[in-house]
């Protein structure tokens, strides 16, 4: 078991999966850089929604999610997907990532579904005729505390002097699980990620929506946006991938017989197509496809369940 306590672990560690304009982050641990070598780019979107979930825990699931009520947690499903123009990991929480396994190889789906604990879907031969190579990457935990003061000072420095902070907020922890993954690549730069809903625990009676505002605001967005995101969020709780505002990409919404999905496309500087990801969740499963093309990646998807 490995525990980090450095709020840019998660992103290191999925540091591979990082679209063409994202920063090249240091992979910070010796035993992972091995493992990774060569493949920065073999991942794919899913898992950086992965962890702007962990990052931007407090926030993405609100009432109307399904529940499960315990005596001092609800846990949320997030199942729903979006897209916003924010720095997420600018959110002013303390974050302790805990891992249970790095990513392995295995010789198939069998070996696959007995290490997570669910079968692999696979596209049809007549769709991708290839026999990919697969691996398991995870489960990962993010227990992250509140700490009042801190919010507060992120406030006070966007000049958010409008936000009330709880004072019975302070030590409060909400704790996210990820995971286990897994990935299948196939060959000419094909990748399709899966795992199963993150799912969110929080303390009973936490103010989600409140809350939710108060780390919107803590991170620059002005007040009727922050409060309009909240409200959205308590409406229709979603996982979110946090996209720079200067990044050259494209971003549109694609119908798949299984679910609505949301079509990323990376583009170089003539904005011409690099990397085409398709992203998507169900109730039990969520999704990244990823290739050259839109065509070939919503092929891929719309032939999952």
């Amino acid at each position: 078991m490995e525990t980090n306590h450095e709020d840019r672990w998660v992103a290191n560690r999925l540091a591979t999966i990082e679209p063409q304009w994202s920063p090249n982050l240091a992979r910070g641990r010796e035993l992972l850089d091995a493992r990774l070598t060569g493949r920065r780019h073999s991942r794919t979107w899913m898992a950086a929604a992965a962890t702007t979930a962990a990052v931007c825990v407090a926030m993405l699931a609100l009432p109307g999610t399904r529940t499960l009520a315990q005596e001092f947690w609800y846990r949320f499903v997030l199942n729903r997907v979006d897209v916003v123009r924010l720095d997420l990991s600018k959110l002013p929480l303390h974050m302790q990532v805990t891992t249970n396994g790095l990513e392995q190889s295995v010789r198939n789906i069998d070996e696959a579904e007995r290490k997570t604990g669910f079968r692999p879907y696979l596209p049809s031969p007549n769709v991708l005729d290839a026999t990919p190579d697969i691996s398991v990457i995870g489960p990962i935990t993010v227990e992250q505390t509140i700490h009042v003061r801190d919010i507060e000072s992120a406030l006070d420095k966007v000049g958010a002097s409008d936000v009330h902070v709880r004072a019975e907020w302070e030590g409060l922890q909400l704790r996210t699980e990820i995971g286990p993954m897994v990935e299948a690549n196939y060959p000419d730069n094909i990748h399709i990620l899966q795992a199963r809903p993150i799912e969110l625990s929080v303390p009973s009676g936490f103010a989600l929506e409140e809350f939710a505002q108060a780390a919107f605001r803590s991170i620059g967005v002005s007040w009727w946006e922050a409060r309009s995101m909240a409200r959205k969020f308590a409406a229709h709780p979603a996982w979110l991938l946090d996209i720079p505002a200067d990044a050259v990409v494209n971003v549109q919404e694609v119908a798949l017989r299984a679910a609505p999905a949301l079509l990323i496309e990376d583009l170089d500087e003539k904005g011409v197509v690099k990397q085409a990801t398709v992203i998507w969740s169900t109730s039990e499963r969520m999704y990244s496809v990823s290739s050259k093309n839109r065509e070939l990646s919503v092929k891929i998807a719309d032939d999952l369940p």
